[in-house]
């Protein structure tokens, strides 16, 4: 369990039982090596990678300079991909299964100026598809979940607090997900009755993608 907030790490690590919480920066390419080095070193080894990372930054487009950018997709992208090449040799020898987090902006747009939001998860996606159909033969699996509209701490610290109804209001259930129904998609594609499902890019937003 690794997480850039050690604190929330060990309450999850809590729950779970049987986990080891360890702080990486996913912008560090050497600190995550040494994030998987420490997991294969408490554990033997790797059977699963979920790359649960994202970090909206709304603003207009001309405002964004060339490092938000770069920082934009660091955090979004990039660091999905440096944890996979090192998580890469122990998958292969246990035939794992990849799960990285997107969002419906790679696919949509939510109505929210999210440039380099929506383009980073948008390469995420992609690279999930390459990594899978590189890797497919090799006994590696790869997909993402695309999640919508999410009762969130994160979620609830973009919106002001009357806001929160408006945000279940937009969702066609009337009500939005929350960090279960990501976790419950993840750890179906990463099991073995998702076997045969690979390179997919999972929505999980109740609808919200398919409404006009």
């Amino acid at each position: 369990m690794v997480d850039a907030a050690i604190g929330n790490a060990r309450r999850t690590a809590a729950q779970i039982g049987g986990a080891k919480a360890i702080a990486a920066d996913i912008t560090d390419e050497s600190s995550v090596a040494t994030a998987i080095d420490e997991v294969v070193a408490a554990f033997g080894r790797i059977d699963i990678l979920h790359n649960n990372v994202g970090v909206p930054m709304a603003g207009n487009f001309s405002s964004f300079s060339a490092a938000d950018w770069m920082r934009g997709f660091s955090l979004n992208c990039i660091g999905a991909a440096c944890t996979m090449r090192s998580a890469m040799p122990h998958l292969l020898r246990s035939h794992g299964s990849i799960v990285n987090v997107s969002s419906i902006a790679a696919i949509r747009y939510t109505g929210m100026n999210y440039a380099i939001y929506n383009a980073s998860k948008a390469a995420l996606d992609q690279l999930t598809v390459a990594v899978a159909l590189e890797y497919a033969a090799q006994g590696i699996r790869a997909n993402a979940i695309l999640p919508g509209l999410l009762d969130t701490e994160m979620g609830r610290g973009l919106v002001s607090p009357d806001a929160v109804d408006e945000r279940d209001k937009r969702s066609p259930t009337g009500k939005q997900g929350d960090v279960w129904d990501v976790a419950n998609a993840a750890i179906f594609l990463a099991s073995d009755e998702a076997r045969y499902i690979n390179a997919h890019l999972l929505v999980v937003d109740g609808g919200l993608s398919r409404r006009a």
